[in-house]
C-alpha cells in the first residue's frame, strides 16, 4: 500500500471505514483494529484487572464486531457500538468469574491531572503526600460497586460524553448523569470515612 493510502485510509471516519470493508475490502478491518485495540484494551484492563485477561477479551470483542459488522447501522456512531460490545464483554466476564474485588485503579482527579507526572522539582514531602492520596483514592475505588465504577472510568478514564456512556451502558442519559454523580459523592463520602478513621 502506497502511502497516499494509508494517510487517505487514516483520514476515513469510522463509518466510511466500515462501509469499505463491508462492500469491498475486508482487509481494511485491520485499521478498525489499529484505531481502537489501545483505547479498549485500557477499558476493559480497568474493568477486569488482569492484562492476560483484557487481551482475551479484546480479541474477543474485535472478532464479535466483526461478526455484527453488517447489521451495525452506520447511522450510530461507531465507538459508541463497539464500547458497549467491549462493556458486555467486561461484564459476562466478571460475571463468569464471580469476580468480588477490581484491581485499584488510580484516582479520577489524579489520572485526568496527570499528578503522578510529579515535577523534578517539587519537594519530596510533597511527593509522599501525592502518593499517599493515590493510595487512599486506590483503595476507596477498590470498594465501589461495579456501576459506579463503570460509569467513572467511561467519564472520566475514557473521556466519553454522557450521550455516548448512555448509548454504552444502553441507560438513558438523565439516568447517566445521576449515576455520575452518586459515584463522584460516593467516592468522596468514602474518603472522608477513611480520613475519619486514620486520625482516630
Amino acid at each position: 500500500m502506497t502511502k497516499e493510502n494509508i494517510d487517505h485510509q487514516k483520514d476515513l471516519s469510522d463509518n466510511e471505514l466500515i462501509q469499505i470493508v463491508r462492500e469491498k475490502d475486508i482487509q481494511k478491518y485491520a485499521e478498525i483494529i489499529d484505531r481502537y485495540q489501545g483505547k479498549l484494551f485500557a477499558y476493559l484492563y480497568r474493568l477486569v484487572g488482569s492484562r492476560q485477561d483484557a487481551q482475551d477479551l479484546l480479541q474477543d470483542v474485535f472478532i464479535k464486531a466483526y461478526q455484527n459488522l453488517y447489521s451495525y447501522d452506520t447511522k450510530r456512531k461507531f465507538s459508541s457500538w463497539i464500547y458497549r460490545i467491549a462493556h458486555n464483554e467486561a461484564v459476562n466476564y466478571i460475571k463468569r468469574k464471580s469476580l468480588k474485588r477490581f484491581i485499584p485503579w488510580e484516582s479520577v482527579i489524579i489520572a485526568k491531572d496527570r499528578l503522578e507526572m510529579s515535577s523534578a522539582t517539587e519537594e519530596a514531602d510533597e511527593i509522599l503526600v501525592r502518593k499517599e492520596i493515590r493510595r487512599e483514592v486506590n483503595e476507596t475505588m477498590d470498594k465501589l460497586p461495579f456501576k459506579y465504577k463503570q460509569v467513572l472510568i467511561l467519564r472520566y478514564y475514557s473521556d466519553k460524553s454522557y450521550r455516548e456512556i448512555s448509548e454504552i451502558l444502553g441507560r438513558p442519559i438523565n439516568t447517566v448523569g445521576t449515576l455520575i454523580n452518586r459515584a463522584k459523592k460516593k467516592l468522596l463520602t468514602e474518603l472522608k470515612k477513611n480520613n475519619k478513621r486514620n486520625q482516630k
